[in-house]
C-alpha cells in the first residue's frame, strides 16, 4: 500500500473532511498520502492540505515543515499565494478579521493575481477581503470588494453567500430596498439553509421598508422551514414581535384601518 498510486478519490476524501471542518482527520490522510506523492502536482495539492489544516489546528510546526517542502518545488511564488490564502481563510472564518485582511491585501499585490488565469483566485480573495471589511464593521468598502468580485467572476462559486452578504452590509447602513433585491436573488441559487437566510434578510428589509404585513408572511414561511443551522430562533420571534407592533400601532383595535 506504502507504494500504491494516489487516486484523486483519496484525495476529494482528504478534502471533503476539510471542508465539513474536520481537520484532524483530513490532516491524517494526507499525510499518509504524502510520502507516496511522486508526481510534483500531487504532492503539491497534499502539501496544500497539509498547511490548511494544519493552520486550523494551530500545528505551527507541521505547516512550516509543509512550506519549506513546498519552496523546493517549482513555482514557489504560486504556492506562496495559496499558503497566504490558508491561512487568510483560517483567520476569516475565525473572526480574525484585520489579521486576514492583511495577508489578502498583500496576496491582491501580488503579481500572481494580476494574471489572467487566477481569475477564480482573485475572486475568492476579494469575496474573503469582503467578508473581513464586514467583521471589522467596515460596510461600505466590504461592498466595493464585493463589487469588485462580481466584476472579476460574475456567477463565481461564491455567489449565493456573496449576495448574502451584501445583503447585510445593505441592511448595516440602512438600504432596506437594496438590501431586500440582493437577498430575493439567492432564493434561485442558494441551498435551502442558505434560502431560509436569505428569507430572514427580506423579512427585515420588509420591516425597514414599513411592509410588516409581509414580513410577517415570510416569517411564517420560515417558521415552517425550521430548524435551520444560519437562522436563530431568537432573531426570528424578534421580528414577529416588531412586526406586529408595527401593525398594531398603524391599525389599533376599535379603529378602522
Amino acid at each position: 500500500m506504502h507504494n500504491a498510486v494516489i487516486t484523486e478519490k483519496e484525495i476529494q476524501a482528504a478534502l471533503d473532511l476539510s471542508a465539513q471542518r474536520d481537520f484532524s482527520a483530513s490532516l491524517a490522510k494526507f499525510q499518509e498520502m504524502l510520502p507516496r506523492a511522486k508526481d510534483v502536482y500531487v504532492r503539491m495539492r497534499i502539501l496544500f492540505g497539509i498547511v490548511t489544516c494544519s493552520t486550523w489546528m494551530n500545528l505551527h510546526q507541521i505547516r512550516e515543515n509543509a512550506i519549506q517542502e513546498l519552496k523546493r518545488l517549482p513555482d514557489y511564488e504560486v504556492s506562496h499565494v495559496f499558503v497566504i490564502m490558508a491561512q487568510a481563510r483560517a483567520y476569516s472564518d475565525s473572526g480574525r478579521g484585520k489579521e486576514a485582511l492583511d495577508l489578502i491585501d498583500a496576496n491582491l499585490n501580488s503579481a500572481v493575481l494580476q494574471r489572467d488565469d487566477f481569475r477564480d483566485c482573485k475572486y475568492e480573495h476579494l469575496f474573503f477581503k469582503g467578508r473581513s471589511l464586514v467583521q471589522l464593521a467596515r460596510y461600505d468598502e466590504a461592498l466595493a470588494a464585493f463589487d469588485a468580485a462580481h466584476t472579476v467572476c460574475p456567477e463565481g462559486n461564491y455567489e449565493a453567500d456573496l449576495l448574502i452578504e451584501q445583503s447585510n452590509c445593505f441592511i448595516a447602513v440602512g438600504r432596506f430596498a437594496e438590501a431586500y433585491d440582493t437577498a430575493s436573488r439567492v432564493l434561485s441559487r442558494g441551498d435551502r439553509e442558505m434560502v431560509t437566510l436569505a428569507m430572514q434578510y427580506m423579512a427585515e428589509c420588509d420591516l425597514g421598508l414599513g411592509r410588516a404585513s409581509d414580513a410577517l408572511k415570510l416569517y411564517a414561511e420560515i417558521e415552517a422551514r425550521r430548524p435551520s443551522s444560519l437562522v436563530q430562533e431568537e432573531r426570528i420571534q424578534t421580528g414577529i414581535k416588531n412586526a406586529m407592533k408595527y401593525l398594531e400601532k398603524r391599525h389599533p383595535q376599535g379603529k378602522p384601518s
